[in-house]
């Protein structure tokens, strides 16, 4: 039990320093080649931590965590660039919301294929979780964006592929190659990194690389390769109806508490009333 929480600690912690340093890599990426250079660096970076964790599993690496590594590095790829492209041709708020919404399909995922029961209180700690979610959207009156309206093609894709990522995480763990986590997201990260590094081929043109503009996604990079290690584990560890709104509603409570002390956000009755329920969602999901 302490291990779980330990590990869940930990990734809650380095998924919102990931949320925070995001702040930085996206302002950063104004144009193709800054967007796809900060891809490259972020996928690079998860994978230099990653192989410190499983590099003898890498060297004789299963067939079948081949497999599971490529799927899951490709809706790395699709999670990770559709969301951005939906941000840039859609409405911020609607985009935050539909893909924070991700986490629901692991989490009804582990019922249906993994015979999980969840209990009444995890249910309505799903509810409360949503009803989080769909408070942190900003007023989107002021902030439309309608280039093209196939963004709402763009962020369904991205959130299937982020709930898509939770799935892949309880497969692995359910599997008989369970140990071959580190190679399996060592993989699935090279991977992301290889289609990055393709894209910024292509896109070299006004290339900045300031030091200010490479430091900001290395620590985003390290901060997601951690966070996905520590959640294989504990999707093999912890029930879908539990784990995952957790773990959601945990970053987005610590990242709003990170903006309220380091960035200095204002403090609004809608901030006092997420930052409750989300204490409420946690207390929910540790009975």
């Amino acid at each position: 039990m302490k291990e779980k929480i330990l590990y869940l600690i930990l990734s809650v912690s380095l998924s919102t320093g990931r949320n925070i340093t995001s702040k930085k890599t996206a302002a950063d990426a104004n144009c193709s080649s800054q967007f796809f250079l900060s891809q490259t660096i972020i996928f690079a970076s998860a994978s230099l931590l990653l192989l410190v964790f499983g590099v003898k599993e890498f060297i004789s690496v299963s067939v079948t965590t081949l497999i599971y590594g490529i799927i899951y590095g490709i809706l790395l790829v699709l999670s990770q660039w559709m969301f951005t492209v939906a941000l840039k041709n859609g409405n911020t708020s609607v985009c935050t919301v539909v893909y924070s919404l991700g986490f629901i399909l692991p989490t009804i995922s582990g019922t249906l294929f993994w015979k999980e029961q969840p209990t009444l209180l995890n249910f309505i700690g799903i509810l409360v979780a949503v009803i989080i979610i769909l408070l942190t959207a900003k007023n989107s009156e002021t902030e439309q964006k309608k280039k093209n309206r196939l963004f709402i093609l763009y962020i369904l894709i991205a959130m299937i592929s982020s709930g898509g990522l939770g799935i892949m995480q309880k497969v692995q763990q359910s599997s008989y190659v369970a140990y071959e986590k580190g190679a399996f997201l060592i993989i699935a990260f090279l991977f992301a990194f290889g289609c990055s590094f393709i894209g910024l081929l292509f896109h070299r043109e006004r290339l900045s690389f300031a030091v200010s503009k490479i430091i900001s996604p290395a620590i985003t990079g390290a901060c997601f390769g951690g966070a996905n290690f520590c959640n294989t584990i504990l999707a093999g560890q912890m029930k879908s109806a539990i784990f995952f709104p957790l773990q959601n509603i945990s970053t987005i409570l610590f990242t709003t508490l990170s903006g309220i002390f380091i960035f200095k956000e204002r403090l609004t009755p809608k901030t006092i009333v997420i930052l409750i329920l989300g204490i409420v969602v946690v207390v929910l999901f540790s009975m």
